[in-house]
């Protein structure tokens, strides 16, 4: 009987395998190698003859584009509200309030967990805010940049339409009219690489503000920017580090939490800031029983071992803080004492040119001579131009080490 009942069973598995069995796969037919044949190194000759040519000389600019002015207060602030994961955080918890906000279990651990979200989309917004702050100054640079590179286009064509002039009434041309032909294409090429730059960002901030990509004008920076005359006192840039960093803020939360009914929300926080430690904390429940007279001390013990890891953890990441505050405060202190120097080099360009325009007007025939000096002191207004948007981008850095930029 038991015999005839296993066959049965046997019986109807292989029934039920036959009527559930899928078709076998069909193979494809395996490809044959491909063998290339030997051949010389012989490439194929570029054809540049369909690019477009140099512009001739006093060519105009192109039209400008419709520009949207933007302050960086704007910046920080539309970065700060758009920012998608620290939105989503705000959102995704809600502190207990009411009836739930009775001191249980379940009260503490929400409580654990709307904190840590609460400074964790703190931390999400300095950073974007640091991001479209660094992205806006670059535009501005960029178009500083492009500005002087037209100012500089615009002063070669000059000399070079004058050199054509002396050609055509017969005399030599000046033996620098090859090099500054040659000057003139390049300065193109840079004006190209900065138009494309400039869009690049203008799509870089457009995400980060939330501005309808379609928007067919450019983003301009409107603040005009100005080194600071007094140096940055960095002691009180790492206090200030230390008292407003957001993950910081929320380790020094996290040690004050004594009690073990939230031992599970403290652990998920810790895995959250530093993931490594998922291998060596306890994945404990999320809640313990309400506390009685009874409760173990070997819950207690578990609470004051995970306090002494949190702030073993605040130890560490307070380090670090400090150094990354001090780093940006020498970036910073660098960045101003090079704008500084830059605009040392600019002035006595401009004081030359002065000198020139003064020896012209008296009837002296410096014209090359002026001429050189203007072009001189355009590339160190553009590299003054240079010096300022780094230096400010490095106040952006320290701003953003110190947890300053996600706050109002």
């Amino acid at each position: 009987m038991r015999a005839a009942f296993g066959y049965g069973l046997i019986a109807l598995a292989v029934v039920a395998g036959c009527r559930h069995a899928e078709p076998p796969p069909v193979l494809s037919p395996r490809a044959e190698p491909l063998v290339l044949p030997n051949s010389d190194r012989a490439l194929a000759p570029m054809d540049a003859t369909a690019a477009p040519a140099a512009p001739p000389i006093h060519t105009p600019p192109p039209p400008p584009a419709n520009y949207y002015h933007l302050t960086a207060e704007e910046c920080r602030r539309q970065a700060c509200q758009n920012s998608t994961v620290a939105n989503l955080l705000d959102s995704a918890v809600t502190p207990p309030t009411g009836l739930c906000a009775d001191g249980g279990a379940k009260a503490m651990v929400a409580t654990v967990r709307a904190v840590t979200a609460r400074h964790l989309a703190d931390e999400i917004r300095n950073r974007t805010a640091g991001g479209a702050l660094t992205a806006y100054y670059k535009l501005l640079e960029l178009e500083l940049t492009s500005d002087v590179i037209q100012s500089t286009i615009a002063e070669v064509d000059d000399i070079l339409a004058n050199n054509a002039k002396l050609a055509a009434r017969g005399l030599k041309l000046p033996a620098e009219d090859h090099e500054l032909q040659k000057q003139r294409i390049e300065l193109l090429a840079t004006q190209a690489r900065l138009r494309s730059g400039i869009q690049q960002l203008n799509g870089e901030l457009k995400s980060v503000l939330a501005i309808d990509p379609g928007t067919a004008g450019l983003l301009l920076p409107a603040d005009q920017v100005r080194v600071v005359p007094d140096p940055l006192d960095v002691e009180l840039a790492v206090q200030l580090g230390l008292r407003l960093r957001p993950e910081l803020n929320l380790l020094r939360t996290l040690a004050n939490v004594a009690d073990p009914r939230a031992v599970g929300a403290v652990r998920r926080a810790l895995v959250g800031l530093a993931p490594p430690l998922a291998a060596v904390l306890s994945a404990a429940s999320e809640t313990l029983p309400a506390l009685t007279p009874w409760v173990r001390a070997a819950a207690k013990a578990d609470a004051l071992a995970l306090r002494q890891q949190v702030l073993s953890l605040l130890a560490d990441r307070e380090r670090v803080a400090v150094k990354e505050v001090r780093g940006a405060a020498d970036e910073w202190t660098t960045a101003r004492q090079l704008s500084g120097l830059a605009r040392s080099r600019f002035e006595l360009a401009q004081e030359r040119v002065t000198e020139y325009e003064k020896r012209a007007k008296a009837g002296q025939a410096v014209e090359a001579e002026r001429r050189r000096a203007r072009l001189d002191a355009l590339k160190a207004e553009g590299e003054l131009v240079s010096e300022i948007a780094k230096w400010k981008t490095a106040d952006v850095k320290a701003r953003e080490a110190i947890g300053l930029l996600g706050r109002e």
